[in-house]
């Protein structure tokens, strides 16, 4: 009886030990990668885009596309549109002396399917974190392996005021903006 106990320890933890080894760690590189936040007025459209995060990738299994981790931290400073009135007002209302980065903290698979070898169409959910303010919101992307690299493009769609962020005014109010948002990406993952 105690042999047959240890030798399914042995055979626990060796099955253990393989799911890890086959695991694959990826991390973000920058280059070739952006991140564009995309919102309303009652003046005109906008966006903010990124190319400062980072943030690391974990696929349990390559030929299937099974996502175990995903990660990124952008740096709330790092939001350009271009115009430095319009900056300033982002890095008001992102509060960004006490909040110097978002999150985003994957947390669940919802779907994942396989488009070809190499291509996936997955949609996850996950915490956002914006100051201090921490959401579930659904994103989905299509990952593409190349060589040793991951390519994750996609899209995810939140309010500002669910993270307690006031929609920012210009102009005594005169210049309005809207609360939804959208989140586009690009991320370049690296093994």
């Amino acid at each position: 009886m105690k042999k047959i106990s240890i030798s399914i320890m042995v055979m626990f933890f060796m099955l253990l030990l393989n799911t890890r080894v086959n695991s694959q760690n990826f991390t973000l590189n920058k280059a070739n990668s952006s991140i564009t936040v995309s919102g309303t007025s009652n003046l005109h459209d906008w966006d903010v885009i990124s190319n400062n995060f980072s943030g690391k990738l974990q696929i349990n299994d390559i030929t299937t596309g099974q996502l175990e981790n995903l990660e990124v931290y952008v740096t709330s400073e790092s939001l350009k549109s271009g115009k430095n009135a319009m900056d300033k007002k982002t890095y008001k209302a992102l509060k960004t002396d006490d909040y110097k980065t978002i999150k985003f903290k994957m947390v669940e698979v919802k779907s994942n399917k396989k488009i070809d070898d190499s291509t996936f169409e997955i949609k996850i959910i996950g915490n956002m974190t914006i100051c201090g303010v921490t959401k579930l919101i659904p994103i989905d992307f299509i990952i593409n392996k190349k060589g040793n690299v991951m390519n994750a493009t996609g899209s995810g769609a939140m309010k500002m005021t669910d993270f307690n962020v006031e929609p920012p005014t210009a102009l005594l109010g005169a210049i309005t903006t809207g609360d939804d948002l959208i989140i586009k990406f690009n991320a370049n993952f690296k093994k």
